[in-house]
């Protein structure tokens, strides 16, 4: 037999025994998360010995914390950076980012340039060394969506704590729990959601850093820089939206579009209010009582002082694509994602 052939053997038995692996299995099952239905029966029940020690802690009184929900770009951190200047309101910047805020030998110490009005982001989280044990950098990159019977002990645990450590309200600003506020909503029915989305356009020419590197001409990912983890999202989202993978080949504004949009949805649907980074730059203060109001906080903490530093975003898209080639693009995304959230044709 041919070398070829029997590497081919060979390669078939080595997969036939990966597949019987334990290891495979372990792996492949804890992937594949399958609870759904045991969490909805109801089946806890306390112990005849005494009273569940478990049961104790989560009887503890804690009080709601703020969520801000937005994608990448979005104005998630100015949101974040006007409810840090609020008093009695303690802000904590990206929880889950793998710069880890609370480990001074991890964190670095460079801003974005583009956050104006922001010296640092962690100030928040000084002292509270003990999240080290609580955090996993896998929150970045898997099961960014998850459902209202989805379990993360680990995750509840690291939230709870930054609220419980809060000296005043707890705001946490996420960029990743676009497609866990279901799971977010579940687990904290009484926590408001702020959810700030962007024109998909500019926030697209602003994910890019640099748009001439890679223009709307360009063939399918020829030239990408993928520095705000779109790969990632897609890779692991593929899982629930299948259709993301139908774009695997075109320019990558398509899929930008399509994970916008489906983060538009969600936001909307499951937030307490939906605020445009347009109207939060042109009417910081204005904008930021709407929100105080809708969260039931008084909005008399805003001070003109506290959003001076805010300047009116500049639209940017027109110098990249014309109106038509964004408008086709998009109409094409909202046709498939309208298909698939409707469940009917359209």
């Amino acid at each position: 037999m041919s070398l070829k052939g029997n590497l081919r053997r060979h390669l078939a038995r080595l997969l036939r025994r990966l597949e019987q692996s334990d290891e495979i299995r372990l792996h492949t099952n804890s992937q594949a998360h399958d609870y759904d239905v045991i969490r909805r029966l109801g089946l806890y029940h306390h112990s005849p010995y005494g009273i569940d020690s478990s049961v104790i802690l989560h009887e503890k009184a804690l009080s709601a914390p703020v969520f801000i929900t937005g994608r990448f770009r979005s104005g998630s951190t100015l949101l974040w950076n006007l409810f840090r200047n609020l008093p009695d309101h303690v802000a904590y910047y990206e929880p889950f980012n793998e710069r880890r805020w609370f480990d001074p030998s991890h964190r670095g110490e460079h801003t974005d340039d583009t956050h104006r009005g922001v010296s640092e982001y962690w100030s928040e989280y000084q002292g509270m060394d003990g999240l080290a044990c609580l955090y996993n950098e896998d929150w970045i990159r898997y099961r960014l969506y998850m459902g209202e019977t989805s379990f993360d002990h680990g995750m509840k645990r690291f939230i709870d704590r930054l609220a419980s450590g809060a000296e005043g309200r707890a705001v946490l600003q996420f960029n990743r729990m676009d497609f866990r506020l279901p799971w977010l909503r579940a687990n904290y029915p009484d926590a408001p959601i702020i959810h700030v989305y962007r024109n998909p356009r500019d926030q697209w020419c602003s994910t890019l850093r640099n748009p001439k590197g890679y223009p709307a001409s360009a063939p399918s990912s020829e030239g990408f820089t993928d520095h705000f983890y779109l790969r990632t999202w897609f890779r692991d989202l593929v899982r629930q939206f299948p259709f993301l993978a139908d774009y695997e080949q075109h320019h990558r504004y398509y899929l930008f579009y399509l994970i916008w949009k489906l983060s538009y949805c969600f936001g909307v649907h499951y937030s307490s209010i939906s605020v445009g980074m347009e109207a939060l730059t042109k009417a910081p203060s204005m904008t930021m009582k709407d929100i105080l109001a809708a969260i039931g906080t008084d909005v008399g903490l805003v001070q003109e002082s506290d959003v001076a530093f805010v300047e009116p975003a500049e639209p940017r898209w027109q110098s990249y694509a014309s109106e038509n080639w964004f408008v086709d693009i998009e109409r094409e995304c909202d046709d498939v994602v309208w298909e698939f959230l409707q469940g009917v044709a359209s």
